[in-house]
């Protein structure tokens, strides 16, 4: 059994990047080299989130509109060019907390009814 924060960055994590890279990219003209540099992650990853390599299932996510606007809200403060690493961290985590809270986790990551969504949160 994983605990809470190895399947966030397993299965969750890289959904919210992807998705962030798609609207720093798409919306807000971003190219691969930018997006990287401001999400602290190296290009071929940003190519491996266009690409779908990495981060599937933005589907589930979008298909809930509030983790959809948490997402999004997230990318436009990112786009702006002013945000501290520190900030967006804090971001990620509430935007993790409220895909927990939407008991979401358990489909990113393939369990059912796990105890990861369902049982006591540890953050």
């Amino acid at each position: 059994m994983k605990p809470f924060c190895e399947v966030v960055v397993a299965d969750v994590l890289p959904v919210v990047r992807a998705m962030i890279t798609k609207e720093l990219m798409d919306t807000h003209g971003l190219n691969q080299v930018e997006t990287a540099r401001r999400l602290g992650v190296t290009q071929p990853a940003v190519s491996q989130y266009r690409s779908k390599l990495r981060g599937r299932g933005a589907k589930m996510l979008l298909s809930n509109k509030k983790i959809a606007t948490l997402i999004k809200n997230l990318a436009k403060d990112i786009a702006k060019g002013n945000m501290k690493p520190q900030r967006m961290h804090e971001e990620l985590c509430n935007i993790c907390r409220s895909i927990r809270k939407e008991k979401i986790i358990c489909k990113l990551h393939g369990g059912v009814e796990c105890y990861i969504c369902f049982g006591k949160p540890v953050c």
